[in-house]
């Protein structure tokens, strides 16, 4: 976003309270004009509340909510410049896809020419022009997404609220029809914000991703960002896997390094400049699979490389996930840790015996050390 550039959603300071549960702490976000937004989060973290908020369908104990420019305080749902598409598409059965498209046309009392001419262009803008006379019951789940998508897009929304749109799929079809919404995104250009549990899901549509926990806004950034940084435990494990490991024991070593017990992995030293500036509670060390790499390579020859962590272990189950495979190395210290590999070193693992020897090792420089709890600025 230009800093000429004014957010089409500004989000400040929101509380939620339901009697004495507090569903939403202090919220503070802006939504760009023309990006995918996605809140992401466990269930019961806030997400879909915030949502509502936006909507207008339910009031903010405390904060505003502006779009475009405007505080939305005191203007109900109806009046406010978004639509929302919920989890359940709510089409409705008796109706064809083409009336129930242009129902909320008719309740606004729009020409009968350009209900006709907007309902057109939004279903050629969902691909369901040759389905305009049929009803939701002869249509896929699919098919009956796009049919409530045309219906928000037809009014020409600033902002479309989408409410965990793809859960009431088949994997294979949400899959697909994820990548339709990034191309409907693009063509209408409108933003859309969405919500969503499937971090998968987030990372492969969103711009930018605010990961909620309990109320709290954990992290907000890009899914590259939040993938590779994360601010906090929770984060990197509720976005994609990752293994974690306990810090016990922290001592300053000479100069600037830092030496980290772990009842897995033993003492690491580090770089005093990794270590987290902010946060709360223990620390972890953490490190993705695809930067594991395994091998029957001595632990002493692997340790005498610069720059890399390693540790013994022995080799446990290899999964097999077509051009990839996850390898579990059980580790001496107790627990394993995970490893993906490319097929052909999966086909050499998998001739080995279960429990053979194993080293596992990554370089220094990929190992995350995480506070247990961090909030976004």
């Amino acid at each position: 976003m230009n800093k000429s550039e004014s957010p089409i959603i500004s989000v400040k300071g929101v509380t939620k309270r339901f009697g004495s549960f507090t569903a939403l702490q202090d919220i503070s976000l802006d939504i760009r004009p023309g990006e995918i937004f996605a809140l992401l989060g466990p269930s019961g973290c806030g997400k879909s509340t915030l949502l509502r908020i936006i909507a207008g369908l339910e009031t903010a104990t405390e904060g505003t909510v502006a779009i475009d420019g405007q505080d939305m305080t005191g203007i109900p749902a109806n009046k406010r410049p978004v639509n929302m598409v919920f989890q359940s598409y709510a089409v409705f059965p008796h109706m064809s896809v083409a009336d129930n498209v242009a129902y909320g046309l008719k309740l606004e009392r729009r020409p009968a020419a350009e209900i006709r001419e907007k309902v057109a262009e939004a279903l050629a803008q969902v691909h369901l022009s040759d389905f305009a006379h049929r009803k939701p019951d002869q249509l896929s789940g699919g098919q009956r997404q796009r049919v409530a998508l045309a219906r928000a897009l037809v009014k020409r929304p600033k902002v479309l609220l989408l409410d965990e749109p793809l859960s009431a799929l088949d994997a294979k079809l949400r899959d697909a029809m994820r990548l339709e919404l990034v191309k409907l995104q693009e063509s209408v250009g409108v933003s859309f914000v969405i919500v969503t549990h499937d971090q998968s899901e987030a990372l492969a549509m969103a711009d930018r991703i605010a990961v909620l926990k309990d109320g709290v806004l954990r992290q907000l950034d890009s899914p590259a960002a939040l993938y590779k940084r994360p601010v906090d435990r929770f984060v990197a494990d509720f976005i994609g896997s990752i293994n974690m490991f306990a810090v016990t024991g922290r001592r300053a070593e000479g100069g600037d390094a830092a030496r980290l017990e772990t009842a897995e992995l033993g003492a690491i030293a580090v770089p005093a400049a990794h270590l987290p500036a902010a946060g709360k509670g223990a620390l972890t060390l953490a490190v993705r699979p695809e930067r594991v790499k395994v091998g029957a390579k001595a632990q002493k020859e692997a340790q005498g490389e610069g720059g890399l962590v390693s540790v013994a272990g022995r080799l446990g189950d290899v999964a097999f996930q077509g051009n990839s495979s996850i390898v579990e190395v059980l580790l001496e210290g107790g627990g394993s840790l995970s490893a993906l590999v490319s097929e052909a070193e999966a086909d050499h693992l998998m001739q080995a015996e279960s429990g053979s020897p194993i080293t596992a090792w990554w370089a220094l420089d990929d190992m995350l050390i995480l506070p247990e709890n961090a909030t976004a600025a």
